[in-house]
């Protein structure tokens, strides 16, 4: 059905889901007491799988969908996705034939300190909600949510962007037998 849909098509499909996943049933999951927010999972992972010229872009649809559902200041989250998105993608192409558990490991820094950045923002513009938020537990549970994560949005970010698997990850998973 969406085998012929280009990647605008593809990437807003899985745009939605992921807000529909974040709003439905992310609020109810709660590690630690807090909410992982699978929008900066994706904005990382399609850094990490479209470099920066894909990253940015993807990130800050991220963030305007994120600026939708979040109470903050509108265009506060565009800003900060679309920057997690580009540094994500300038990491990904410092790191072309990493494993995957590296790339994994990469996107768990990335995820967090994008939580960080967004709490930078948050304490630039005064949002004393924002603030006083538990920031360190939040980043520390995206960040593993985006480290055991990571590989299924990787693919599913090829898959919606049209990316073909880099020469690399052909021959691993050659050599692994698959």
């Amino acid at each position: 059905m969406m085998a012929g849909a280009g990647p605008l098509a593809r990437s807003a499909l899985v745009l939605t889901l992921a807000v529909v996943v974040h709003v439905g049933l992310g609020v109810h999951i709660t590690p630690a007491g807090v909410i992982v927010d699978l929008l900066v999972l994706l904005a990382v992972a399609g850094g990490i799988v479209g470099g920066q010229g894909i990253g940015a872009p993807f990130g800050g649809a991220c963030g305007l969908a994120s600026d939708l559902i979040v109470h903050t200041p509108f265009g506060m989250s565009l800003l900060v996705l679309t920057l997690v998105g580009y540094v994500s993608g300038s990491v990904a192409e410092q790191i072309p034939s990493a494993r995957w558990f590296a790339r994994s490991a990469v996107a768990s820094v990335l995820s967090a300190g994008g939580i960080g950045i967004f709490g930078g923002a948050g304490w630039l513009m005064d949002l004393v909600y924002v603030t006083e938020a538990p920031l360190v537990r939040i980043a520390l549970v995206t960040g593993v949510a985006s480290l055991l994560t990571n590989p299924l949005l990787e693919r599913v970010l090829r898959w919606a962007l049209i990316i073909r698997p880099r020469i690399s990850d052909r021959r691993e998973s050659a050599a692994r037998g698959g």
